[in-house]
């Protein structure tokens, strides 16, 4: 495939040519029309970039992704492990190595602006730039992109009507001297207009662009995904709907200091722009992040029926395991059935991670039809899964016994459980980040001098992106967007792992949400309240190692689960819920 490839760029004189892993959105998880990358490279995780030449390949991920695409990868494509002591980034290898008169090739649609914008500036060379999606040539049966129908998404599960968004939106506007703000990232989009889709798998946004002025706002749809039932209904909130493509030419037409991110528009839309340019975060993400009082409870509605989906998954799996034939799969289905059967239910938040054993040291496996793994044995199995209901979207991990395991895997689970565990009942000053915070889940690890090479959590969308920014929990920050203070009505993950190749993985998650606690003479205090209610294996915990501090927390915490999952259970997972939750 590569071989072929490269004969191509020999044939069109290009010296290199770039293929990210995004859509003309630069969303996280694309549809399979943009699936080039992991067409040309057998690698299918959801992050990595790939650059070609004439006679090399190179494939740039991060840590998640380290031992999965050292599987995958084809033959003569070199894995680059980002953020590895030697291996230089994307940015610093073509700096080094393009030459005068070279051409640095890419899809523009699908290229960030901001990687372009980065490139100019530290490459001082005299090199040319070509914008040309090689693959509508090279790629014979590319599926076509996806053009599902949208839908408005009533207020009542969110609290706030697409004019009010517009006008918080437009004040910040008016504050940073701006006249028109450009939105092509799709939560942002789905946010601010009330609007979902099914364009890009489990996550529920449609493909558009937006524009917003001081005089109206448009929406650029592509055709067949909307009705005339949507077009009147936006012309009440002062939206008017456009042509999908009519972007461009609307962007090159804008006069005045045009607001928008370079690091979430694509470098074809951003070269159509003749006026000033105002480069700063979406305002939509900030205010997204913080959830409103509607948004919340319907999140804690849909999390207490995502906790009674899981726990009778666990009841089932505990009482199945070693009588019926078990795989990767077919728990993947029965995770996935045990939520079919709950209200508001629309499809999972992300591929399920359903990975035994070993598998499980990929933080990122998940099984295939083509291959997937039997569970039989003794072990630990490994499953991160959530779902996108009408009133929310959950995002949880477990890591359950079955069998028998050793005792240096019960202290590696009670090693993440303490983790995870103590940034749950942080206590902490308004003021914080979640880079300030990151250290009490990692701190059982990096006492044992082990690490796991990603973030401890990330935000999480209403009804949209299972990842959502700006917050988070990491120690290293990607980017300065990251470094944000912690706010009531914030959502969060808190997922701390071990990750030993060859032999297993663990990962404990709940999603958290941020909570006023008490304010006094040292300012406000905020902390954590759970909004995932799902038990804690007791069987895979030493529980001498956890302090009497550490026990009262899991304790109080399975009260919680038990207090709030059992009414929606039979007699048996009652018992047996009330046997699992019991105080340690």
């Amino acid at each position: 495939m590569i071989k072929e490839f490269q004969e191509l760029l020999k044939d069109k004189h290009i010296d290199y040519y770039i293929v990210p892993t995004d859509d003309d959105h630069q969303s996280e998880t694309v549809g399979d029309y943009y699936q080039a990358r992991a067409y040309l490279s057998g690698f299918t995780g959801s992050a990595g970039t790939l650059l070609v030449t004439p006679n090399e390949a190179y494939l740039w991920t991060d840590g998640r992704y380290f031992i999965q695409a050292a599987k995958e990868l084809y033959d003569g494509i070199t894995l680059m492990k980002m953020g590895q002591k030697g291996v230089p980034t994307l940015l610093e290898f073509l700096v080094e190595h393009v030459q005068d008169h070279e051409v640095i090739a890419f899809d523009g649609q699908t290229m960030t602006c901001h990687f372009v914008l980065d490139l100019e500036k530290h490459l001082q060379k005299d090199y040319q730039i070509q914008c040309i999606d090689f693959m509508q040539e090279f790629w014979k049966d590319r599926p076509q992109r996806s053009c599902e129908k949208a839908f408005l998404y009533d207020i009542q599960y969110h609290g706030l009507a697409a004019h009010e968004k517009i006008e918080i939106i437009l004040e910040y506007m008016k504050e940073n001297d701006c006249q028109s703000h450009i939105i092509a990232s799709l939560d942002d989009i789905a946010w601010t207009f009330n609007i979902r889709g099914n364009d890009i798998p489990c996550s529920p946004v449609v493909l558009a662009f937006a524009l917003i002025t001081n005089e109206r706002s448009y929406l650029y749809l592509q055709k067949g995904s909307y009705d005339l039932e949507m077009v009147k209904a936006l012309q009440q909130e002062n939206v008017i709907i456009k042509d999908y493509q009519d972007i461009y030419q609307d962007a090159h037409e804008l006069t005045g200091r045009v607001l928008l991110s370079t690091k979430h528009i694509n470098y074809q839309l951003f070269e159509a722009i003749q006026c000033q340019v105002v480069d700063g975060m979406n305002p939509s993400q900030a205010f997204k992040s913080i959830k409103n009082d509607v948004e919340i409870q319907n999140s804690q509605n849909a999390h207490i029926k995502d906790g009674v989906a899981m726990t009778k998954f666990m009841y089932w799996l505990k009482n199945n395991y070693g009588k019926i034939d078990m795989d990767e799969m077919s728990v993947s289905d029965k995770v996935l059935e045990f939520r079919q059967q709950q209200d508001l239910f629309i499809e999972p938040s992300f591929t399920t991670i359903c990975a035994w054993k070993d598998n499980a040291a990929l933080m990122h496996y998940h099984p295939t039809k083509e291959q997937y793994s039997p569970i039989d044995q003794d072990g630990m199995l490994l499953i991160d899964s959530g779902g996108q209901y009408m009133d929310g979207t959950t995002d949880i991990t477990r890591t359950f016994v079955l069998g028998q395991i050793t005792p240096i895997q019960k202290k590696h689970f009670t090693m993440v459980l303490q983790g995870m565990l103590t940034l749950q009942n942080a206590h902490f000053l308004h003021g914080c980040t979640g880079q300030s915070l990151d250290i009490l889940a990692r701190s059982p690890m990096w006492s044992e001098d082990i690490d796991y090479q990603c973030g401890t959590g990330h935000g999480v969308g209403h009804l949209l992106n299972v990842h959502e920014g700006p917050q988070g929990f990491r120690y290293k920050l990607r980017s300065m967007d990251e470094n944000v203070t912690l706010e009531p009505g914030m959502n969060i993950t808190d997922e701390p792992g071990i990750y030993l190749e060859g032999q297993y993985g663990i990962r404990i998650e709940n999603e958290l949400l941020c909570v006023k606690g008490v304010e006094n003479e040292y300012g406000q205090f905020l902390h954590f309240e759970p909004l995932t209610f799902v038990p804690i294996d007791l069987d895979a915990i030493e529980v001498d190692m956890l302090s009497q501090k550490e026990k009262n927390w899991l304790n109080q915490y399975h009260q919680e689960v038990y207090d709030k999952i059992s009414p929606y259970l039979n007699e048996d997972e009652k018992q047996w819920l009330k046997d699992y939750t019991k105080a340690i």
